[in-house]
């Protein structure tokens, strides 16, 4: 893949302008929120397209939440890279 096309989908995770996805990971004390694309990640995943379906994930104000407590916010997020 081209490195322009890399640093653009990074820029996306780092500044997500126009999300549409929350994706909310970890346990308490430890939880974080990414803030994502459904487009990039289901086109790259069928992991993500499985994930956003209405028995795992839910809608509110056309943004799709999805929780994933079994993960640790910082391996979620190399995974999300």
């Amino acid at each position: 893949m081209n490195n322009s096309i890399i640093i653009d989908f990074l820029n996306l995770l780092e500044n997500p302008e126009g999300y549409n996805v929350k994706i909310i990971v970890g346990k308490e004390p430890n939880i974080k929120e990414f803030k994502a694309h459904s487009s990039i990640l289901t086109s790259r995943s069928d992991y993500f397209e499985n994930a956003f379906s209405s028995r795992w994930a839910r809608v509110e104000n056309g943004i799709i939440i999805f929780n994933k407590p079994n993960f640790s916010p910082p391996v979620f997020e190399v995974l999300l890279k």
